[in-house]
């Protein structure tokens, strides 16, 4: 064995355990930061308590599992006039001023059960609810109903649709 086959086993060595450094340090680049998750309940009832409560509410919980911090400041309630709205709104923003008449109704939810803005930290939930009124209602039959929360780490809400919860079937009546 020569000392050119030596160095170039040796090179290929360090090649093949930089490759795999490199790849272990991109894949915690994209695993580092804010990951907000949402889970939506249509028709949430609140129970117990002092005063009896009876109205019925959009409940959300935001999970961060990311590992870094972000800050909560708005709950929105978007509302799509049609399906073809729902797909112009994935197009990119130059497109999107020519469909003014396209935009969604936009609500901003008062949450007062946890005040906003709110520092969600690493491994923490946040819940907020909307309260159910006839329009609310209309909106969720309609389909086009879509929950968001904006936070301080990203410029786009996260969304989640709205669907009215029913029983599968062949699920038994109680």
């Amino acid at each position: 064995m020569t000392t050119a086959d030596w160095a170039l086993g040796v090179s290929i060595g360090s090649l093949c355990v930089s490759v795999a450094v490199f790849a272990l340090q991109f894949r915690r680049w994209l695993d580092e930061g804010v990951k907000l998750s949402m889970v939506v309940m249509a028709e949430a009832k609140l129970i117990g308590g002092a005063p009896p409560d009876e109205n019925t509410y959009i409940a959300i919980t935001v999970t961060n599992r990311g590992t870094a911090a972000t800050t909560i400041t708005h709950m929105l309630l978007y509302n799509y006039p049609d399906r073809l709205s729902l797909f112009l709104s994935k197009c990119p923003r130059f497109m999107r001023r020519w469909f003014k008449k396209r935009r969604p109704a936009t609500f901003v939810v008062n949450t007062v059960q946890m005040p906003l803005p709110h520092v969600l930290e690493p491994g923490r939930t946040w819940r907020g609810m909307a309260v159910h009124t006839p329009d609310v209602q209309k909106m969720i039959k309609g389909d086009r109903l879509f929950v968001g929360v904006i936070g301080s780490h990203s410029n786009k809400a996260l969304l989640r649709r709205v669907r009215a919860w029913t029983p599968s079937k062949d699920a038994k009546a109680v």
